[in-house]
Formats: C-alpha cells, structure tokens, sequence
C-alpha cells in the first residue's frame, strides 16, 4: 500500500486532505458557541426593535390625545351669528321634540377664533411638554387646520427620535401625523329662555 502512495504520491496527499476535512466537519466542537452568538445577535436586534416601535406608539397615541384636546378647545367658539340666525329656533326645536320639525344642524364654529384657540391650546402644550408629549417627540406643529363651520378638524405634526439607530435600518427619527375631529352638538330636550325645560 505503502509502494502504491509513493507512486501516487498526489493522489494520497488529496485523500489524506479530504480525510482531515471529514474529520473537521464530524467535530462538532465549537459550533454550539457560533449558534449562541448568532441568537444572541437576533434577540438583541428583535429587543432593539421592539422598543422602537413601542417608542413610536406611545409619541403617537400622546400625539392624538393632544390632536383631540386641541380640536376640542376650538370648537368651544360659536358663531353667534350663525347660531341666532337659522330656521332652528325654539319653536322648531318643540316641533322637533314631536318629530314633526327640522333636523338640528348643530352649533355653528367661528373658525376664525377656532384657529386662534388651538394655536393658543398647542402654545400650552409646548410649556407642559414633559407632562403631554413622551420625551422622544418634539418640533410639535400644526400640520392642518380644516373648518367648515360644523365640523372641526386638527392635525398635528411630530418629530420622534428612535432610542436605538440599528446599523442596518439608518433611521434615526420618524414624523408622526394624528389628526382629530370634533363638532358641537345641541343636548335634546326643551330650552326656555336658556333653562332646559324637559
């Protein structure tokens, strides 16, 4: 046997080599350590992500708790004007108790004063803002004020910084937008002279 390798001399070299890679693929030393780094990498970028989305969540429901009180500030403004003058009035308001009268159309907004009362209203939210907005968020902003004399809506816009910037997401803020609509609404029953009667 001996004879014939020192005649193949290449040919027993390259069986020897792939004995030896056999044998290192057979050890299984050492594997068992690459799978607990590599699972170790996958829990600590899934936690890494996780809180990133919780982060996002938590700006974006501050966001639009603050949308809503914001909307809600300005349609506390009414239009006088339009509010006195319209077929709505007491009498139809009875025919109204009978089904016999006009639908309410609800109270009228100034929109005029409704812009100011929510630039007033987010002016407060930026002093309070460690009690209303989550620290990560700032550069709080007005991204949309739509009135139509009924129906109020606000949107409000944010910027939110991730606590954790994964190397292979490079994002280190996201915008947020929530927007929230309110409209006035007359409580049913019967007014004389501004006291509810029924």
């Amino acid at each position: 046997m001996n004879r014939i390798c020192t005649a193949r001399n290449s040919l027993c070299r390259n069986r020897a080599a792939l004995r030896k890679f056999s044998l290192k693929i057979q050890n299984e030393r050492g594997s068992i350590s690459v799978l607990i780094i590599a699972l170790f990498l996958i829990t600590i970028s899934l936690v890494m992500i996780t809180t990133n989305i919780a982060t996002i969540t938590l700006a974006k429901r501050t966001l639009t708790q603050s949308a809503e009180s914001a909307a809600q500030r300005g349609a506390h403004f009414l239009d006088e004007d339009a509010y006195y003058s319209g077929k709505f009035n007491v009498i139809t308001m009875a025919q109204n108790l009978f089904g016999q009268g006009p639908e309410d159309p609800g109270v009228p907004i100034d929109c005029n004063k409704a812009q100011v009362g929510i630039a007033e209203a987010l002016s407060d939210l930026s002093k309070e803002s460690k009690l209303l907005i989550d620290k990560g968020a700032h550069d709080v902003e007005i991204a949309e004020i739509s009135c139509d004399g009924r129906d109020l809506r606000v949107a409000l816009k944010a910027e939110v910084d991730l606590p954790f910037q994964l190397p292979f997401l490079n994002i280190r803020t996201v915008t947020l937008i929530s927007s929230a609509t309110t409209y006035n609404q007359r409580n049913n029953g019967f007014y004389l002279f501004g006291f509810r009667v029924s």
